[in-house]
């Protein structure tokens, strides 16, 4: 499952063509994003790789930066715990009773959504937070709100605040200090992360169920503080930003910091003069655009195919089923005959683990199987195992008697959610935030991540609202929305989707530039120059 108002990195390796240096985040603010690195075929990276000294994987140095960049991911897994946290106690006994609230249905679709509205007002003070007190600072004063936000309704709303902040500043502070080498191995497990919070959330939850007291809800709830204090003492330690530094004019500092841990110490390394150009060329072109003037994204033939992607991209993401299990998998459970709370709490753990290694797996092929062919088989994939899910859902509509026919046919429909899960994480999980960096160019992408932004929000905004009304409703018919929506897509990604693996930049631009970019898309091209890992 994708996560809901969560946020993740890009990054190429091996086979791909160009390095993003990008972060993608629902809730963050599109002026963090860095620019695009190319990396195979450059001259002055090949330079720099050859007459260096390579890096170190097991350096004093190297497993310093490891716990560095793992305070920045701590902050994905806060992500996950947030967002999956409510599923779990939605479906609890104790807490439907303390708060007299249902399952599903508009009170509590309202709950779930303004977390989501928190997240997008919080996007308005991302960026002024992170390019004026720094990173470090970013992820500090968002933990402190994820904090504060750790209570109901009200609550939830500042949590989403501090989420939209903690989730901008991070990704953009890892992608910031990962040496270029490494940001695709650093960047492409980022939104594991994600699945850690998640299964930190299920596990709990399933744990606490059996108490009858409040503390059954209120200890997850209160657990929401643990990653955010981990995220607080760790920002006070780590060096920060070297962009940010430049930015701000303290480029002997940032040099100090690159050649720490990128450098072997030493200054005149030529990978870390090459970065610290990298940062000021790109810093010098960022404030010669507005990154909220979306007029180019639709000027010519070019930029209009490429914004079509995105928003192919960013609603086939976030509406093909996947927020249904994030929000409200217990309740799906119960469409399929499981009546036991314990249960469901037990089953939605097991369902977080299998989305986290399907995750896994789609990050380390995403080099390996093309964009276009895995997000169009991937989408009728979906499609099948949703419609799978909606028919054994529809049998316990009438018949809930616990015979062994109907047991048999529930633990299937469990089994279908389960590869369900699995499977949109192996395709949509790794390959959301890279697609989105591969499509936009250097001069649109600020304002293209913006619309990104946007899209997502709306989408999720529906997911957390309509779903609750629609479950009450209609219960499983309403699957058979995202099961069209699936088809839809696998269609749309078959026919207009553009194939981006194994490309540069320069050859991407062709590619757009064609009266049919997708037929153009799919014409091989030969790969040559450095392959960066």
């Amino acid at each position: 499952m994708e996560p809901v108002t969560k946020s993740s990195l890009a990054g190429q390796s091996k086979e791909g063509a160009t390095f993003i240096s990008h972060i993608e985040d629902t809730t963050g603010d599109a002026k963090q994003i860095p620019e695009v690195v190319n990396v195979q075929g450059n001259p002055d990276f090949i330079q720099a790789t050859t007459n260096g000294a390579p890096l170190n994987l097991l350096s004093k140095e190297s497993l310093q930066l490891y716990l560095i960049l793992l305070t920045a991911c701590l902050n994905a897994t806060a992500s996950g715990f947030d967002g999956s946290i409510f599923g779990s106690i939605n479906a609890m006994n104790q807490y439907q009773a303390y708060f007299r609230k249902e399952e599903t249905g508009s009170s509590t679709g309202i709950i779930f959504a303004i977390y989501t509205i928190g997240s997008m007002v919080g996007a308005v003070f991302t960026g002024f937070v992170c390019d004026v007190f720094g990173r470090r600072a970013g992820m500090g004063i968002g933990a402190v709100i994820i904090m504060i936000g750790a209570v109901l309704i009200r609550g939830r709303f500042v949590l989403g605040l501090g989420i939209s902040l903690g989730t901008s500043a991070a990704p953009t502070y890892a992608i910031e200090l990962a040496p270029l080498q490494w940001r695709g191995r650093i960047t492409g497990y980022y939104n594991t992360f994600f699945y850690s919070g998640s299964i930190l959330a299920t596990g709990v939850t399933y744990a606490t169920t059996k108490d009858t007291s409040q503390l059954s809800w209120r200890l997850p709830l209160g657990l929401q503080c643990v990653p955010p204090v981990f995220i607080l003492l760790g920002s006070f330690s780590i060096p920060e930003s070297p962009r940010w530094l430049c930015s701000r004019g303290k480029h002997e500092e940032a040099a100090r910091i690159l050649a720490k841990y990128h450098g072997a110490g030493d200054m005149r390394h030529p990978m870390v003069q090459l970065e610290l150009r990298e940062f000021e060329e790109s810093i010098a072109v960022q404030k010669m655009r507005s990154w909220w003037d979306w007029r180019d994204l639709v000027k010519t033939h070019n930029a209009c195919w490429r914004i079509a992607m995105v928003a192919l991209m960013s609603y086939g993401s976030q509406l093909s089923g996947n927020s249904v299990l994030t929000y409200y998998l217990p309740t799906m459970y119960t469409q399929l005959g499981v009546a036991s709370t314990d249960r469901r709490l037990l089953l939605t753990f097991a369902n977080s683990i299998v989305s986290c290694t399907g995750a896994v797996f789609g990050s380390a092929t995403n080099d390996k199987i093309g964009r276009r062919t895995k997000l169009w088989v991937g989408s009728f994939v979906l499609a099948i195992l949703f419609a799978a899910v909606t028919g054994f859902s529809s049998y316990f509509e009438h018949s809930r008697a616990p015979t062994s026919h109907a047991k048999s046919l529930s633990n299937a429909g469990i089994a279908f959610i389960f590869l369900f899960g699995c499977a949109y994480s192996f395709v949509y999980t790794p390959l959301t935030p890279t697609y989105c960096a591969e499509t936009l160019d250097n001069h649109t992408r600020a304002t293209g991540m913006g619309i990104h932004v946007i899209m997502n929000n709306t989408a999720n905004f529906y997911n957390t609202y309509i779903t609750a009304v629609a479950f009450k409703a209609i219960a499983w018919k309403y699957y058979l929305v995202f099961v069209c929506l699936n088809v839809v897509y696998g269609f749309a990604w078959y026919f207009c989707g553009m194939e981006t693996k194994g490309r540069t930049m320069e050859q991407l631009q062709e590619v757009f530039d064609a009266p049919w970019p997708p037929k153009a898309s799919l014409q091989k091209t030969r790969s040559r120059g450095l392959q960066c890992e």
